[in-house]
């Protein structure tokens, strides 16, 4: 039975850099938020305006671009199924395990608070019970080694252009690495030449990552063809068995025949 391992790579999430801790913008986002500026997670929806200072600027603080895609592998079939591990692998070379029965907030704030607290305590919620796990100078090529897969896919715009269902169903061996990119623009910061990977392409327009995790996740489902069996839920209760009632066949009685009226004697 094939194990999946899915990692988005190169995401754009990190503490906000220390060449802009200073600046206006992320002093008041500070400041309405009662967090230090060196705490918190880097967000183009605050901090845009200091992205000047910042090297590729263009494509940082997108935090949301791992929010959509945790929420999407971690509710789908082959992680019900117990068959599913998901990592993200950050610009920075830091590397969050993701633990299957995690359950994310749905809401972006919470979970941007979430993954503050998880940047502080490098687990969450406790070492004894660690859902996410944050670990350090971890390059993208390490982790892959670190797997032990079979075969590697990487989905990537220059890479060739064949049908997602089919390649994934065409994929040999028992552990299966797939690698998305988490960023809006642009191409891999990794060197993912070195990780002897197949590169597929969805085509030559540019999708959204959350698109890409989706379309994996689907194709996962159709080249394994999971039964909702096989998901592991919480176990229903049994419903009481209902019994069949058989009704009763009635013969319908034919209409009563009129009497006929006696008849008088003559007199």
């Amino acid at each position: 039975m094939k194990e999946y391992f899915l990692i988005l790579a190169d995401a754009e999430l990190e503490l906000v850099p220390k060449e802009i801790v200073h600046e206006r913008c992320v002093l008041n986002n500070s400041r309405a938020r009662g967090k230090a500026p060196e705490k918190m997670i880097l967000d183009a929806s605050h901090h845009h305006p200091a992205f000047g200072k910042l090297s590729t600027g263009d494509r940082r603080g997108r935090p949301d671009i791992t929010h959509f895609f945790l929420l999407l592998a971690l509710d789908s079939s082959i992680n019900a199924a117990g068959r599913l591990k998901v990592f993200v692998h950050t610009r920075n070379d830091h590397v969050i395990a993701v633990k299957s029965e995690t359950r994310l907030p749905p809401n972006y704030i919470r979970f941007i608070g979430l993954i503050e607290q998880l940047y502080e305590q490098r687990v969450v919620p406790t070492r004894e019970n660690a859902l996410l796990e944050l670990r350090e100078e971890v390059p993208l090529e390490t982790l892959v080694k670190a797997l032990k897969p079979d075969t590697v896919l990487v989905m990537d715009s220059d890479g060739e252009d064949s049908p997602l269902p089919g390649a994934v169903a065409s994929l040999e061996g028992e552990r299966i690495v797939i690698i998305i990119g988490g960023f809006s623009k642009g191409s891999f910061r990794s060197d993912i030449n070195k990780l002897g990977a197949r590169k597929i392409s969805l085509g030559p327009r540019m999708v959204k990552v959350w698109t890409v995790a989706s379309k994996v996740l689907c194709a996962i489902d159709l080249a394994e063809s999971i039964p909702p069996s096989e998901e592991k839920s919480a176990p229903e209760k049994p419903a009481p068995a209902k019994t069949k009632v058989k009704a009763k066949a009635t013969k319908a009685k034919a209409p009563a025949k009129p009497r006929r009226a006696p008849k008088k004697k003559a007199e």
